[in-house]
Parts: C-alpha cells; sequence; structure tokens
C-alpha cells in the first residue's frame, strides 16, 4: 500500500500538462480565478491564521503599522482591520491581485477598526540594499506574510522584513510545508486550457527558514506549528485536500526583530 507521499507522487504522475512561468506572470494570470478555484492550502491557511491572530494581535503596540507582505487578493489584509486604529499597507508585484485585494477590502473598511488601508505595487525581489525600501513602507510595527515565502530566497525575504520592521517588531509568516513542498508547489489549472501553471518556487524547510531568520536578527516567540491534513479536514478544505490527508502541507511561524 503506498504512503501518503507515494501516493499523491503517483496522483501528479498521471496529471495534466504542466507549464512553468515566472512567478509574477503566473499570479497575473492566475488572479481572476486565484479565490474561486478551490484550492485547499489556501483554505487551510485560513483556518489556522484564526488560530495564530490572537498572539500576533496581542503583541501590537496601540496604532500599529501593519504590512501585509505578498498580500496578493487581501486574504488576509481583511483580518488586519478588526484591529483598533491599524494602519494598514499591502504590498505586492501583481497588479491584478492588488485590484482584487481593493476591491474586496474597501467595503470591509468602512465598517473596521482600522485607521487606513493602502496598497502598493512593490518587489521585494528586486530589493538590493535596505535603502531601497520606500518611505512609507519602512517603519512598520508588524508584517503579515502568508503562503509567500515559497516564491523568495530566504535571504531575500528576511532582508526585506529587516528593512520595513522597527526592532521589536513581529513577523506573522505562514507557507506549504516542505514535505509538501517536495513534491508540489503553487499552481493552478488554465480554464481556457486545462494546462497547470506553476511559477518559480523553493522548498525551504522550517530549519532553514530560521536559520536565516536568525541571521537576520529574528527570533521565534510562537511556533513553528506544523500541520497534517486529517480526513475531517475535508468538510473544510474541500475535495482537492483528499490526496494530502496525513501529509504534513502547512506549517506557521511568529518572529521578534530583535
Amino acid at each position: 500500500m503506498d504512503t501518503p507521499v507515494e501516493s499523491v507522487i503517483r496522483q501528479a504522475s498521471s496529471s495534466c500538462k504542466t507549464i512553468y512561468k515566472p512567478t509574477l506572470a503566473t499570479y497575473e494570470q492566475w488572479a481572476a480565478t486565484y479565490d474561486i478555484d478551490g484550492n485547499f492550502l489556501q483554505a487551510l491557511d485560513t483556518l489556522e491564521i484564526e488560530k495564530m491572530l490572537p498572539y500576533f494581535f496581542d503583541v501590537l503596540p496601540p496604532a500599529p503599522k501593519i504590512v501585509d507582505l505578498g498580500c496578493g487578493t487581501g486574504r488576509n489584509t481583511a483580518c488586519l482591520m478588526r484591529v483598533q486604529k491599524a494602519r494598514i499597507l499591502g504590498l505586492d508585484n501583481s497588479q491584478g491581485m492588488l485590484q482584487r485585494a481593493e476591491s474586496r477590502c474597501r467595503s470591509v473598511m468602512e465598517v473596521s477598526e482600522a485607521e487606513s488601508l493602502d496598497f502598493q505595487i512593490w518587489d521585494m525581489l528586486a530589493l538590493q540594499e535596505s535603502e531601497d525600501v520606500p518611505d512609507n513602507v519602512r517603519g512598520a510595527d508588524a508584517i503579515l506574510s502568508t503562503l509567500v515565502v515559497e516564491h523568495i530566497p530566504l535571504r531575500q525575504f528576511f532582508k526585506a522584513c529587516s528593512a520595513i520592521l522597527k526592532p521589536g517588531g513581529h513577523v506573522l509568516c505562514t507557507n506549504m510545508h516542505p514535505e509538501m513542498g517536495a513534491i508540489s508547489q503553487a499552481g493552478f489549472q488554465d480554464p481556457a486550457t486545462g494546462e497547470k501553471i506553476r511559477p518559480i518556487s523553493y522548498a525551504h524547510t522550517i530549519r532553514e527558514l530560521l536559520s536565516c531568520a536568525s541571521t537576520w536578527g529574528f527570533t521565534a516567540v510562537w511556533g513553528p506549528k506544523e500541520r497534517k491534513v486529517q480526513e475531517s479536514d475535508l468538510i473544510k478544505l474541500g475535495d482537492r485536500g483528499r490526496k494530502w490527508v496525513e501529509v504534513h502541507a502547512w506549517f506557521g511561524v511568529i518572529l521578534r526583530k530583535l
């Protein structure tokens, strides 16, 4: 009998044609269906972030400046609007994703606790020196970055976080678990062609992430927590999660800048 990982590999080997594209091109194309294509990892991420937010919110100062780094369509930006007098800035390098984030969050903003909400194009991969971070992005009290670091070299990710955050600031980071990342990666099926479109991805291990974080002056204050998909999760995750039952698919950690 196949192990859970062997079963996934066997299913993947008989799947549709896969096309690899640059990350930005992939997400620009994916933006139209990103929130409606039944991605089980997004659903799992949403469930697990709700367990992390109480701690994350508790360590924020009054009227915090929070950056959603790689905000995508604003799935988790909307969560930040629960924070009283928060000044929220969503950053992404995909205009298509940002347009959907604006549409999703503007209506919520009218009845939220937040003080301000802005979205901005910014590509952390282009960051060379800390001084290259725009002035309005600097000096954040906290960063939320969910299912993003899969597409970014760890050194570049933590260079960006270090440049954005104040000393003592926090980063809530989630990612695809390396057990899942070793055999799969982010991507979507093009509804027009049936092809699987995938971006550049890195299967970072948790140890590698924590080691790099330490090099840039960060220490874990919550987690890391690893999450295996269970049969009982499928009612919330959808049937696309079935082949991942008993596989670690997600991890999350909150880090503090020293």
